[in-house]
């Protein structure tokens, strides 16, 4: 899982990150988790990837476009997903989880 931080009003990527720095980065900058899988290259049509990174505005058309992005971000934390567990017990977790599966299918 990566942390990649934009900046929506230059429509800049400003950050990749393997941890949260939420809180940490200055005001404007907006924080999405994706998977380790998602591809943050331009490509090119024919297998070619053009150097660089995509802008703001390509990723977030791929990233709304990828169900596993949506919910990685939807799913609660892991700490708040084994306090649910505990709590209100395994059925209960996962019907909690199933809704996001269900929201979000496999494309």
């Amino acid at each position: 899982m990566r942390y990649l931080y934009i900046n929506q009003s230059e429509d800049k990527i400003v950050l990749i990150s393997k941890k949260s720095n939420e809180g940490k980065m200055p005001e404007g900058i907006v924080e999405y988790i994706i998977s380790d899988d998602f591809d943050l290259t331009k490509d090119m049509g024919d297998g070619e990837m053009l150097e660089g990174f995509l802008t703001a505005t390509e990723f977030l058309e791929r990233y709304n476009a990828d169900y596993i992005s949506k919910r990685i971000n939807e799913y609660p934390r892991i700490e708040d997903q084994l306090d649910k567990i505990f709590h209100s017990g395994i059925d209960a977790w996962k019907s909690d989880i199933q809704a996001i599966k269900d929201k979000y299918p496999k494309g």
